[in-house]
């Protein structure tokens, strides 16, 4: 059987355009077409967000851009938002230095099952900010937005990540989480 309701359609794409998109703070409620009423979609679980980073990145005047990338590997809408956690780690799994410090205005992303969210992540030359040469990591470990800090079975680790940080200093920093699949050397923003 078949569901059509070309006149809801119409109404929904107009309210739309007219109101604009106002973001929920815990949730996102959406319009459920069988029964016309509010739906909340939760938040995303650990178990359905893989964490991915495109390695290559692209340098500032101090600073290195990488895109940290979030996809929904379950099989139900969720949301994400704010900021992941980042910390970068050793060889051995050990956290370096201090999570990356916050910059920039959180919103809340959708995401429906096989689609991918990004965050900006900029790791700070180490010679411009730390006291010494700084401490060479092996990867990152990922904490995705609304997710609890992660315990040895569920972190999400960002292999062969080399990267250099201040060892008592936080020289990374983290935009909040954006739709759509960051691209190296393009996306800022």
């Amino acid at each position: 059987m078949s569901l059509k309701l070309p006149g809801c359609r119409r109404l929904a794409v107009g309210l739309a355009l007219a109101c604009g998109v106002v973001a929920v703070p815990a949730a996102t409620v959406v319009a459920s077409a069988a029964s016309g009423s509010p739906a909340t979609v939760a938040n995303c679980r650990a178990s359905s967000t893989d964490v991915w980073a495109a390695v290559e990145g692209d340098g500032t005047a101090g600073t290195v851009f990488y895109e940290l990338e979030f996809s929904n590997v379950g099989s139900r809408t969720c949301t994400l938002r704010g900021y992941p956690s980042v910390w970068a780690v050793s060889l051995s799994g050990h956290e370096i230095g201090r999570s990356a410090s916050r910059r920039g205005s959180p919103s809340t992303v959708t995401l429906h099952p096989g689609s991918t969210a990004h965050a900006i992540l900029g790791v700070v030359d180490t010679g411009a900010l730390c006291s010494g040469p700084g401490v060479a990591a092996a990867g990152l470990e990922v904490v995705p937005p609304g997710q609890s800090v992660p315990k040895a079975s569920e972190a999400d680790e960002v292999e062969n990540f080399p990267v250099r940080v201040c060892p008592d200093q936080s020289s990374m920093n983290v935009l909040p989480i954006r739709s759509g699949v960051g691209i190296p050397n393009y996306t800022f923003s």
